[in-house]
Formats: structure tokens, C-alpha cells, sequence
């Protein structure tokens, strides 16, 4: 069961996703000679040109600004009042698991609760780093808990970093949004009190000073 456990729990530990970064360039196919001797002419000129550079350089700033700004997770609102909920992390086991043993530790159809066999120990905050009242609401937080993480759902990166003074994260694909069902921002979230499911707790902040 621990085993299973420790599967369901990556549901809920960030990681990052790979992100699409689209095609740059036309795409040939390879068929005649004269194809590829157009297109090894049209490379000389682009490169003699200059302009190849350029498109380099284009997309050099492009991926850096993916890397630092990723797309936005939608459909979240600022909060206006307080409110707090449960949610439980329990799953239902789709099929059937076993180690490579063959020993079997889940079986289709068992319920799981991860958080029966891991602890939880840290804080999540759930920011918009492009509001400022939300950036300047995060530096006046105090984390219950020794371990904290600050996810972006919108905003720079790096700015974000430089204004909280620590690692920041980022809810790349809404994976953590859609996982806790969230529809509030700013968002807190914690382990309850028998440390067997989570408390989501949303703060409405007020306008930066």
C-alpha cells in the first residue's frame, strides 16, 4: 500500500512541464536534388544576408520568454472574501498494481488516500505575480509549516524571484489547478489537522500601496 501511496502522492509534488515550443522554419520534404540545392541556396543567401542571425536571435528571445513567462492558467478569479474548504486526495486504483515481483499492492477498484501513508509537510501559495496587491500580500505571509512553495498561475518568473526573495514555481498546464480544483486566487494550502486531507484557503488582498 505504501508503494501505491508514494505513486499517488506525485500527484500532489511539482514538477515541471516540457512546453511546446512550436516550429521555426518552413518544413521540405527530401526528394530531388534540386530541392535540397534550393534550399542550401537560400541558407547561403539568408546567412550572407544576415538574416538567418536574426531569426536565430528571434527565436532565442522567444523560448526565453516562454521560459520566463509560461501560459497563463484561465478561469481563475480574485477572491473577495475568505473561504476555506476540504479537499480529499483519495483515489480510486483504475487497475491493478504489482511490483516487479509480481507481488500485488493495489487492486482495481481499492480507494487510496495518499496522505495515509506520506506526510504533507509543507504550504502551497497560489499567486497572479502581475497583480501587485497578490505579490505584495505574499510578502506578508508567515508559513505554518518550515517548508513553503510559491506557485505561479500568471506572471514573470524572474521578476517574481527577484521581488519574494525565493524560488518560485510555476502552474505550467494548470496541472496543480485542475488537481485541487481551484477557482480563487490568492490561494493557501495546507495539510488538516489529523493530516489526512488538504485545507484550501482563499484571501482576498487589498490594493498595493
Amino acid at each position: 500500500m505504501k508503494r501505491l501511496s508514494l505513486v499517488l502522492l506525485m500527484s500532489l509534488t511539482i514538477s515541471s512541464n516540457a512546453a511546446d515550443l512550436g516550429t521555426w522554419g518552413e518544413l521540405y520534404p527530401i526528394a530531388e536534388p534540386d530541392l535540397l540545392n534550393t534550399i542550401h541556396q537560400r541558407l547561403q543567401a539568408l546567412e550572407k544576408s544576415g538574416e538567418m542571425a536574426q531569426q536565430q536571435e528571434a527565436f532565442k528571445n522567444r523560448v526565453i520568454e516562454h521560459t520566463l513567462r509560461p501560459n497563463p492558467v484561465e478561469g481563475l478569479r480574485v477572491a473577495e472574501r475568505y473561504s476555506a474548504r476540504i479537499f480529499d486526495p483519495s483515489m480510486t486504483v483504475t487497475q491493478t498494481l504489482a511490483d516487479r515481483e509480481g507481488r500485488v499492492f493495489a487492486r482495481k477498484g481499492d480507494v487510496v488516500n495518499p496522505l495515509s501513508e506520506v506526510v504533507f509537510n509543507q504550504t502551497l501559495y497560489f499567486i497572479d505575480a502581475d497583480d501587485k496587491g497578490q505579490l505584495q500580500w505574499m510578502q506578508e505571509q508567515k508559513s505554518p509549516t518550515e517548508i513553503a512553495k510559491i506557485i505561479l498561475v500568471r506572471g514573470n518568473i524572474r521578476d517574481a524571484t527577484k521581488s519574494l526573495g525565493t524560488r518560485i514555481y510555476f502552474d505550467q498546464d494548470a496541472v496543480w489547478t485542475k488537481r485541487l480544483q481551484l477557482t480563487e486566487i490568492p490561494a493557501r494550502v495546507t495539510a488538516t489537522a489529523d493530516g489526512l486531507a488538504l485545507k484550501i484557503e482563499s484571501y482576498p488582498v487589498k490594493e498595493a500601496q
